[in-house]
């Protein structure tokens, strides 16, 4: 490996960012299924209808614009992970966090009447955890594993499956993190 290569590698492994991420306290563990207990928190989210078959890409620019000063006070907001997508109704949904926040108020508005700012609670959720890239195929895999470990268990999910990305697109395959999550009772 040449010189240029390792520091290549060595930075996209060592300096990458950590964000602020969501607390929940750990219920019960199963290989890589979790059930946990999440608080409420603010977010900020942007819905398009599945019919008009937007990427995921720009419903990220959308809400980016928000955290880095689209905004009524030009205010950059941190920047948290993971980036959680799903799909309710009629609807393609994406949610940014906005932690240390307990007020809707307190938070500058959005330029972009596609940003709403709103409480979201997970309450009790079962998650699966997995690496490499989040294509259909895989998301469809464990979110199978994951029905198979609530029906198992006697649990019910409460709300659509939804799928939490937690790193940059430049992050290496083998060394991402991803998870399916779903409300249950």
């Amino acid at each position: 490996m040449n010189t240029i290569t390792i520091i290549i590698l060595f930075t996209m492994l060592f300096s990458e960012d950590k964000y602020k991420e969501p607390s929940y306290t750990l219920i019960n563990a199963i290989d890589n299924i979790e059930v946990r207990q999440y608080d409420e928190y603010i977010v900020a989210r942007t819905s398009i209808s599945l019919e008009n078959n937007k990427s995921d890409n720009n419903m990220f620019r959308t809400l980016a614009s928000y955290i880095f000063g689209g905004n009524d006070n030009n205010e950059r907001i941190p920047m948290t992970a993971p980036v959680t997508s799903f799909i309710d109704k009629n609807e393609q949904n994406m949610i940014f966090y906005i932690l240390g926040e307990k007020n809707i108020e307190d938070l500058p508005t959005p330029d972009n009447r596609n940003v709403k700012l709103e409480k979201f609670n997970l309450n009790k959720c079962a998650v699966i955890s997995f690496s490499w890239l989040a294509n259909k195929e895989r998301i469809n895999k464990y979110k199978k594993d994951l029905e198979d470990f609530i029906k198992k268990n006697n649990y019910e999910a409460v709300s659509p499956f939804m799928l939490n990305r937690y790193d940059p697109p430049w992050t290496l395959p083998f060394l991402r993190r991803n998870e399916i999550i779903v409300k249950i009772k």
